[in-house]
């Protein structure tokens, strides 16, 4: 699914940015192409001026200077008197036959405004500027004149040969089709990669998704398995009812607090949370689980320390209970982690602007590389996981609930050996 849509989204941007590319390669081609037409015509213009000057003040035109002219830019200079034509062989010889290219000239230059007719002594007819091509792909611009006298008529044709200018432009076009081919296939690729990190969280989302859905499948399960065994053994077995019935209550508490657990994570990824937020004095809520646990940890034989600095801690703006609820995630750990005789620690302190509930086991510990997967859900690796009760979300659940309050829940090694949870919350700066 996700690399169709890669490959969709990848088409989708280098179509666009492709467009784009081509339409600024196309105005600029055509803006240098018009530039450079815009002087070819300015520097014809000022040649045939500088010709037509002399062809209209002098009687005549001399070989040389007629060849001059044309060797020095790429000229045919034709010259007409009462319909005969000025003796000049040419300078050069062009690509098409000089005969057939001042025919074709003559005839371009009288549907450009050259006519025969009605030109009176003393006045004067220039065709517009024209273009013609010849025989052997040759291409030429021109202008005429014709000039009537008391002698009779006189006519100006001047040809230059552009083709050089033509293939100029012709490959200027070639190579601004490449860049656009060429640019086009780096777009492709950069979208590609660009596509394929953007699309990187959403696939990384779903499978996290779906192994969530998969784990929290298994993990509901097996309380109902539970609670089907226990249902049909009272009806096979009336005598064990009053211990079924208990079993069914205890799998029944187990599913209730695994849907609450989830619930809370759905809320937090929606960010429909809403928390009841006052201002809290945190050595009284830790006071408060120290209290909670003090007796189940003497059951358990293992010592519970409680440290409160003598100083006046701020306040903190929290949820009293979500707060409480993380201290009893982190208490429920230690307890698994830890063995008879070893002592859990329960302490609060000021760092830079948290306001820290320390929960620390003398347990094990848990290895570098591990740290950071103990707060995926349904993270089963550890010892503590694998208990009956330990869904592997209450980790999960009090990450989520630490950074709703700002704040966050770090794990680090216990001096001598163990766990330390950080709970950090940001104080209040109100007295």
């Amino acid at each position: 699914m996700f690399r169709k849509l890669q490959k969709r989204l990848t088409f989708f941007y280098s179509l666009t940015c492709g467009i784009i590319l081509a339409g600024i390669l196309l105005v600029c081609f055509f803006y240098m192409k018009g530039a450079v037409e815009s002087r070819n015509q300015a520097l014809f213009s000022s040649l045939f001026l500088n010709i037509s000057n002399q062809f209209q003040s002098q009687s005549f035109f001399s070989d040389q200077w007629l060849a001059q002219m044309e060797t020095d830019n790429r000229l045919i200079i034709h010259v007409e008197e009462n319909g005969d034509s000025l003796f000049f062989p040419g300078a050069w010889e062009p690509a098409t036959d000089r005969k057939v290219l001042i025919d074709k000239a003559m005839e371009q230059a009288s549907l450009e405004g050259l006519s025969d007719n009605n030109l009176s002594p003393g006045s004067t007819r220039q065709s517009a500027l024209f273009y013609l091509s010849g025989n052997s792909g040759d291409s030429y611009c021109g202008m005429a004149l014709q000039s009537a006298t008391d002698a009779g008529k006189k006519t100006l044709l001047v040809l230059q040969d552009i083709t050089l200018s033509e293939r100029q432009a012709f490959f200027q076009g070639l190579f601004f089709a490449a860049a656009g081919i060429l640019g086009f296939l780096l777009l492709g690729g950069v979208s590609w990669k660009f596509v394929g990190k953007t699309l990187a969280p959403l696939k990384e989302s779903k499978q996290k998704q779906a192994e969530f859905i998969a784990a929290a499948s298994h993990e509901l399960r097996s309380p109902l398995a539970v609670i089907q065994a226990s249902a049909s053994a009272i009806k096979t077995s009336p005598q064990d009812t009053p211990a079924m019935i208990e079993n069914i209550e205890k799998e029944c508490s187990r599913m209730n607090t695994l849907i609450k657990d989830l619930l809370i994570l759905a809320s937090a990824d929606s960010q429909k949370w809403n928390l009841t937020l006052e201002l809290c004095d945190g050595d009284t809520l830790l006071l408060d689980v120290y209290e909670i646990y003090q007796p189940l940890c003497r059951q358990n034989q293992i010592p519970l320390e409680l440290k409160l600095p003598d100083m006046e801690l701020p306040k903190i703006r929290c949820d009293r209970n979500r707060i409480i609820q993380i201290l009893s995630v982190l208490m429920d750990n230690a307890m698994s982690y830890t063995g008879q005789g070893k002592s859990i620690e329960l302490e609060i302190f000021l760092e830079k602007k948290y306001l820290c509930f320390s929960v620390a086991d003398h347990g094990k510990g848990i290895p570098d590389s591990e740290k950071e997967a103990v707060f995926d859900r349904f993270y089963q690796q550890d010892k503590s996981r694998n208990q009956k009760g330990h869904f592997g979300l209450g980790l999960p659940v009090g990450k989520e609930l630490a950074k709703l309050h700002k704040g966050d829940l770090v794990l680090k090694d216990t001096p001598g050996g163990g766990c330390t949870f950080l709970l950090k919350i940001p104080f209040s700066e109100q007295p």
